[in-house]
């Protein structure tokens, strides 16, 4: 049987199609873009410590970024603004809250806000919205799957799904800036936070890390790693980095010195010391597979309470530095408990239905044991401080949905999707949003009230004298 020529042709697309997606599948080996040292040093590279020098003023404030797509990025993005428009008392003077933020943990969508306010400062609040929160992220990125650019890349270069986001990452956000432009001596410290999809556990974008593997980030493209923050899985191929760890004395390294040093204090240091040993031989794990940081920490608040484990009080108290007075940790969690049908009928739910439901209800069980388990070091480290004779005062707020009283207002905030495309009307609720809850915590608004603190335009009551 022959087929007509106009069958032939209408057929054609499909065939090349099916061509090159099965080409892809043979040549979507792409090189590693981490590159080697030889020698650790402790005092350079992307290091915590790098840009205040140890010295944190009078309060140091830890921000941890959630997953969930541009709601995530737009909520973090809110809070942001509004630390900006409010100003506190430190060392004597009036600075705005927004300058006294430390570091910033971020997983998934909310690392495009981190990433993006680490590299820029203040651009952050005259070009964000247009470059990156108000524009079709994901329908773009579904147009260039289906472009023949893309299909020859992926058939002859090695592309994929996850190279082709980081170079659109990378040309139309970031600017194919590096974590050596990272404004340390200016801003805070941005910890971006991927999975390590073969043992599912947290890897944080930080020379620390990079030290395990003998590879520099300095050069290591900002792009590449929010991309791996964010990919997730299936719907995105690994980020890959090669593991270089028989190319450098990994002995130096602070963070193997004082975990092996302390292995048998606290099971829990036990527990990161097998985490960390996985990196150590490269015959064993050659390569190093990264997907969405949402996986391993939701929240992004594993990477503080990680540092506390490990460093204990000597994170706050540095030699010849003062210590800081309080601690001000703010979270925003822009998980979503949409409203779910089937308790309304005895209909029995379908398979996506059960999997969405189970999939949220794992995540609200580790994101409050995250929450417990943060709680729990931070009241250790208080107790470890008094033990030294420093007082520390702790504040914490949640940027959350739970927080919502009005019905209406939840139902819509939990509707939105985790995607990377929202309307304006959606971005500017939830800047607005984040920006009300905030003002609405109790542990922020004792933290303000300590610490003469006051939005922008507004008068700090006079105290009242006595009469005589």
């Amino acid at each position: 049987m022959t087929w007509p020529l106009g069958h032939v042709r209408c057929w054609r697309p499909w065939i090349l199609f099916l061509l090159l997606l099965g080409l892809q599948g043979c040549a979507s080996l792409y090189k590693p873009q981490n590159e080697s040292i030889t020698k650790i040093d402790n005092h350079q590279g992307y290091r915590l410590t790098k840009g205040n020098d140890g010295d944190y003023g009078d309060h140091l404030i830890f921000l941890a970024f959630s997953g969930g797509g541009t709601r995530a990025a737009a909520l973090s993005y809110g809070l942001l603004k509004e630390l900006k428009n409010t100003d506190i008392s430190s060392r004597g003077h009036t600075v705005r809250l927004l300058d006294e933020v430390d570091t910033i943990s971020s997983v998934s969508g909310g690392s495009f806000t981190a990433a993006y306010y680490g590299l820029f400062g203040e651009r952050l609040f005259s070009d964000y919205e247009s470059v990156f929160l108000r524009q079709s992220i994901q329908g773009t990125l579904i147009r260039k799957l289906f472009s023949p650019v893309y299909w020859w890349n992926a058939a002859f270069d090695g592309m994929d799904r996850t190279e082709m986001a980081i170079d659109y990452y990378d040309r139309q956000i970031f600017e194919g800036k590096t974590f050596r432009d990272m404004q340390l001596e200016r801003g805070p410290f941005i910890e971006i936070n991927a999975t390590d999809l073969a043992v599912g556990q947290r890897f944080s974008f930080i020379q620390a890390s990079f030290d395990l593997i003998c590879s520099d980030l300095d050069d290591f493209s900002v792009a590449r790693a929010v991309t791996a923050s964010s990919a997730v899985p299936v719907a995105f191929p690994t980020v890959v980095l090669k593991n270089y760890s028989e190319k450098c004395d990994t002995s130096q390294s602070n963070l193997v010195r004082y975990i092996k040093m302390n292995e048998g204090r606290d099971p829990r240091i036990k527990m990161l010391k097998t985490r960390m040993d996985s990196y150590l031989n490269a015959k064993e794990r050659p390569y190093i597979h990264l997907v969405d940081g949402g996986i391993s920490d939701n929240l992004g608040l594993r990477a503080l309470s990680d540092r506390i484990e490990t460093q204990g009080a000597g994170y706050f108290l540095r030699e010849g530095k003062p210590a800081p007075k309080d601690i001000l940790v703010i979270t925003v969690n822009a998980q979503v408990k949409p409203e779910r049908g089937m308790d309304y009928s005895a209909e029995k739910p379908s398979v996506s239905e059960t999997i969405d439901a189970m999939a949220d209800a794992q995540m609200s069980l580790y994101n409050n044991e995250t929450k417990l388990l943060l709680k729990n070091k931070l009241t250790d480290l208080q107790a470890m401080l008094k033990a030294k004779g420093r007082h520390l005062k702790i504040y914490t707020a949640e940027v959350a949905f739970d927080s919502v009283e009005a019905k209406t207002m939840k139902t819509l905030l939990n509707s939105l999707p985790t995607s990377l495309e929202l309307s304006n009307q959606d971005v500017d609720l939830l800047i607005g949003t984040a920006s009300q809850l905030l003002r609405q915590q109790s542990g922020y608004q004792e933290f303000l009230a300590d610490n003469q603190g006051r939005r922008q335009g507004q008068v700090l009551p006079q105290p009242q004298r006595s009469k005589p």
